[in-house]
Order: C-alpha cells, then structure tokens, then sequence
C-alpha cells in the first residue's frame, strides 16, 4: 500500500520502468533484517496459491497453499502492510496520512484496513 501511494503521487496515466526505478525502496536484507525477512515470508504464503509453486516455495521456505483461507489471507496483507510500512521508517501519523488519502474521493474508505494494519504495526514496533 505504501510504494503503491507514493507511485499514485507521481504517475498520471502509465508506469515506465524510468519512473519505476526511482521510486524509494526499503534497502532491507532479509539475512540480518527480522522485519525484511517477515516481508518475505509473507510474500511467499500470498504468492504460493498452488503446487505449480512448490519449487518456488520451497525455495522461499514456505508451505503452499497457506492463505487460502480468505481470513488468514487478510490478515497477512494487513501485516505485509505493516511490515513495509516500518520498513520505510513510517510512524502511525504517516499511516494515517496514506489511509485517509488514498481514495481522494471517500477518505474513509480504508478505515478498517487502516485499523487492522495499526494492529500489526503497533504488535512490531
């Protein structure tokens, strides 16, 4: 949700990897960084639907198929946000900042999700 703010506030029309490359990314390693670690973890249990990513996963050290379920699968995009949002060295008023602005047209429209990525935020920090 963050890097997908920010590219919004610079991209009118389409995405050029010129643009793309200057976007600010978390310089993180999942090696010695628990949070960047957890950002992979996360990535891989939403991305490893099926076993035609068993190799993949494996590789991640993930189980396949361990989102399925739509509530678990939630709540990890809730921590993925979470996770990247310290890793961008955000604090809960940039986070609300991000929320509030997202949808210009109805700023509430990702209250909940605000609130259940508050969760995690807090539970990390």
């Amino acid at each position: 949700m963050v890097l997908d703010w920010h590219a919004r506030r610079v991209v009118e029309l389409s995405l050029n990897f010129f643009l793309l490359n200057n976007f600010p990314i978390p310089d993180a390693d999942p090696e010695s960084h628990p949070i960047a670690a957890r950002v992979v973890e996360i990535a891989g249990r939403l991305a490893a639907v099926d076993h035609r990513f068993a190799e993949w996963a494996a590789e991640v050290g993930v189980p396949v198929g361990s989102a399925k379920d739509p509530d678990v699968k939630q709540d990890l995009i809730h921590e993925l946000d979470a996770c990247v949002a310290h890793l961008y060295g955000l604090d809960e008023d940039d986070l609300a900042v991000i929320y509030e602005t997202f949808d210009h047209k109805d700023p509430h429209r990702y209250a909940d999700r605000h609130a259940a990525v508050l969760k995690h935020f807090r539970r990390i920090a």
